[in-house]
């Protein structure tokens, strides 16, 4: 058997987040992830924002955990080489009663320790925002939100923990956990693991992973979100991260500049039972459109490239909070359930919380003298100078083939990522490393010679290549003219 002093369950942002975290003390650990690579679940079905900190309710686990979170993102992404960029946010009032809102969410915010938040009026919005629809008369105006990759934020902890001693384990469904005297046996299709603490980060299956081990604590349901990605050159970008005035349980419809160029309009929020429904929806799409023209009226909505859903896990009759804590009944298994918007902003803050409620359960918590905070950022072949990239092809002429052209993707790049520290084996696993496929012509171009890289690097047959999850194979037979 494989022992480990703490297994995680859940590969995503909150997963990988506590990897990294408990990468940093002497002992050992696990992250198993039930699909084919990490961050595919709710990590990569959302825009991105890390939210400042003024929507929680003052005291709050949200309101504590998020302020916290978003003030690591800077240091962070330094450390750890993933891409950030900091646009402010605009939450936009278009009545008396809309202005009653955000005086309301000034308060919370400055209760939370958020800085430099104000309400502007609408020529100070226009000075930033000139195409702003011109019903907009006023707004939050939060300068120091910053916009991240969730996905590349989760590869970006979990190869840093990974660097650190923690084993990153994908393809490892859970599917029984016992409770012994001494800690718990955990066992997937293939392994059986042994350890004495768990931490549950399993997203929306949260609860059904509880109950493996006898737990019925909370249920849970998922909030389905349609979201527009729009192409890069599409006249009057937004230079500010944009939402109306929120709702109950929603920020409403945003627009988001992200950090590679292109634009996020998102989401919509419907629960449902289904906690694999990722399938776009037409009423979602249009209410996107709808959504966006409200605040950008001439935003084009010729220039969306794709369209893609996210499940955020909501815990019921939770005050829309999240879950963090240890069980009530099983000592030494740790929840971090529920962690819906602002998941993204409250990982790195999830962490340290949850670092702490394994210090509280017994767990010696000693720090490492030789832990390296550091990432090495892979090779971004379009970010280089000519003279860095004619170097670079004199060391390895495979990146002086462009296999991806809307997003100039080489070779190069694809195999480092093949190969990488968590590899990447699918499709969709190489998209979310190196962007190839998430131009313009959405892989029109490029995917079979992605497929036919990825099936010579694997010594595998192209009809094996999956999209993502086993058994989503694109092709049946050879590719003809494929990459040699």
């Amino acid at each position: 058997m494989n022992h480990y002093d703490i297994i995680i369950i859940g590969g995503g942002i909150t997963g990988t987040a506590i990897a990294h975290e408990c990468s940093k003390y002497q002992l050992t650990a696990a992250l198993l992830e039930r699909g084919t690579d990490i961050g595919i679940g709710a990590t990569k079905g959302n825009g991105g924002v890390v939210h400042p900190g003024y929507d929680p309710t003052p005291g709050s686990l949200k309101a504590k955990i998020n302020v916290r979170g978003a003030n690591l993102y800077p240091q962070l992404a330094r450390d750890l080489n993933f891409g950030i960029i900091n646009p402010g946010i605009f939450v936009i009032g278009f009545s008396d009663a809309d202005e009653a809102v955000l005086k309301h969410k000034l308060e919370f915010g400055i209760k939370n320790g958020v800085k430099d938040l104000a309400i502007i009026d609408a020529k100070q919005m226009c000075n930033r925002e000139p195409h702003l629809a011109a019903e907009a008369r006023h707004a939050l105006y939060a300068p120091t939100a910053t916009v991240v990759d969730p996905f590349e934020v989760a590869i970006a902890f979990a190869e840093n923990a990974k660097a650190n001693g923690v084993d990153i384990l994908t393809s490892q469904p859970v599917t029984t956990i016992n409770k012994m005297q001494d800690g718990f046996v955990i066992t997937t299709p293939d392994t059986t693991y042994t350890c004495d603490y768990i931490v549950n980060a399993a997203g929306n299956h949260a609860d059904e992973v509880a109950r493996l081990v006898g737990i019925a604590e909370y249920q849970m349901k998922p909030r389905h979100g349609d979201l527009l990605v729009l192409d890069k050159d599409m006249v009057n970008k937004p230079q500010t991260v944009m939402f109306p005035c929120p709702g109950p349980e929603t920020k409403g419809i945003a627009c988001i500049p992200t950090v590679h160029g292109n634009t996020i309009v998102g989401s919509t929020a419907t629960m449902m039972d289904d906690k694999e429904a990722v399938n776009n929806y037409a009423p979602g799409i249009q209410a996107l459109i709808d959504g966006v023209h409200k605040i950008l009226p001439e935003l084009d909505a010729g220039k969306i490239i794709h369209t893609f859903a996210g499940l955020r896990p909501v815990v019921l009759d939770n005050n829309n909070d999240f879950y963090i804590a240890e069980s009530q009944t099983v000592k030494g298994f740790i929840h971090a359930a529920g962690i819906q918007s602002p998941g993204v902003a409250s990982a790195p803050a999830i962490a340290e919380q949850v670092r702490d409620l394994l210090d509280n359960a017994g767990l010696e918590m000693v720090p490492k003298a030789d832990y390296n905070p550091y990432r090495e950022k892979p090779t971004d072949f379009d970010a280089l100078s000519i003279a860095e990239q004619d170097a670079l092809i004199k060391h390895n002429s495979a990146y002086g083939r462009i296999v991806c052209r809307c997003e100039t993707v080489t070779e190069g790049e694809i195999v480092d990522a093949i190969h990488g520290a968590i590899p990447a084996h699918t499709l969709d696993a190489i998209k979310r490393r190196t962007r190839a496929g998430m131009g313009r012509c959405q892989s029109g171009f490029c995917q079979y010679k992605v497929i036919s890289i990825l099936s010579r690097e694997l010594g595998l047959p192209v009809s094996d290549i999956c999209l993502e999850d086993d058994g989503s194979q694109l092709l049946c037979g050879a590719v003809k003219g494929g990459v040699k």
